[in-house]
């Protein structure tokens, strides 16, 4: 694993930011805006996979992420600011992003397991990338472990309920791709210390059940956070899970640089719910058609499932997801 060159990427990013404590001390003190599903959603009970217990969506991790912060000062509020404006032209949402393809590539019933938290269970996101896939004429098979909350370390833990269902899915099972999805707290701020170890561990063990890891970007919430704004959290949430996947030598689907081309290009789209941090309909189906890009290397465009969409809707966020296939 390529730890040397995550830490020159992951560091220069922090530098290029001038995120060394300053951003992160305020982020910390916004953090009940957003943890990694923020205040989960009741949790759809009809899941893809019955086998999956239930944990009390209450355990939730920013109780002992909160001890961490650090009082508030009007110094690196101040110093805040003055960076946002200029860190978030330094990402390029729109730029050609070279994406690991699936090696080998997805057979004709390829079998896909989703393990993440409330972004990944609001709207039933595994469902919804099923019937995209069914949609576009072909056929796989999808399981899904999910709670509200939950990060990739608590999923590595085989003391962790769901992390011990994981394992077990992952030793007693084969998989073609398994979906990681991150809790977004822990890829903002522990990319390095939390998501990156926790990732490889289950990384080395899909890879062992003859699969491929895919990890799923999370997006920002609709406002930012604080005083951060979306492309803002979303630049840094990108450079952070791209590090992540460059270490790995992984896939990566763009569900948040997704976000980020829809506002620029249609911005009548609402792509977040009410809470303004998970995803609306529109919001899920479209990381559903980018995933069925990178996993498939198939433009979603002209698939005949629309999520209840309107089709012009539909169609646009069919387009957007194919703009990441460079091939």
């Amino acid at each position: 694993m390529k730890q040397n060159l995550f830490k020159t990427d992951f560091f220069s990013a922090e530098k290029r930011k001038n995120r060394t404590g300053t951003v992160l001390c305020c982020f910390l003190l916004i953090l009940g805006l957003f943890v990694g599903g923020c205040s989960a959603p009741e949790k759809n009970t009809a899941s893809s996979e019955p086998s999956a217990p239930e944990v009390s969506e209450e355990t939730d991790s920013s109780a002992t992420e909160s001890e961490d912060s650090s009082p508030e000062n009007s110094d690196s509020e101040t110093s805040a600011s003055e960076d946002s404006g200029s860190s978030e032209e330094d990402f390029d949402f729109s730029q050609t992003f070279d994406l690991k393809v699936p090696d080998p590539a997805a057979g004709e019933n390829p079998r896909i397991l989703f393990a993440g938290n409330s972004h990944t269970f609001t709207n039933n996101l595994p469902d919804m990338f099923k019937e995209v896939v069914i949609g576009m004429g072909r056929q796989c098979e999808v399981q899904e472990l999910s709670e509200g909350y939950y990060t990739l370390t608590q999923f590595a833990d085989t003391s962790d309920e769901l992390g011990a269902a994981l394992n077990q899915k992952l030793t007693d099972e084969n998989w073609d791709f398994v979906i990681l999805q991150e809790n977004t707290n822990d890829a903002f701020s522990y990319a390095e210390e939390n998501m990156l170890p926790a990732a490889a561990a289950l990384d080395e063990k899909i890879r062992a059940a003859g699969g491929q890891t895919a990890l799923l970007m999370t997006w920002t919430p609709k406002d930012g956070a604080g005083i951060m704004s979306p492309e803002l959290v979303q630049s840094v949430l990108a450079e952070n899970t791209m590090a992540v996947a460059e270490n790995l030598n992984s896939l990566l689907i763009p569900g948040g640089i997704g976000f980020m081309r829809s506002l620029e290009q249609y911005p009548q789209i609402e792509l977040w719910a009410e809470d303004g941090m998970h995803p609306s309909p529109a919001g899920s189906y479209l990381a559903a058609c980018t995933a069925y890009a990178v996993i498939f290397q198939e433009s979603p465009a002209g698939c005949s499932y629309t999520a209840d969409l309107d089709s012009e809707t539909a169609a646009q966020l069919q387009e957007l997801a194919a703009g990441f296939l460079t091939n």
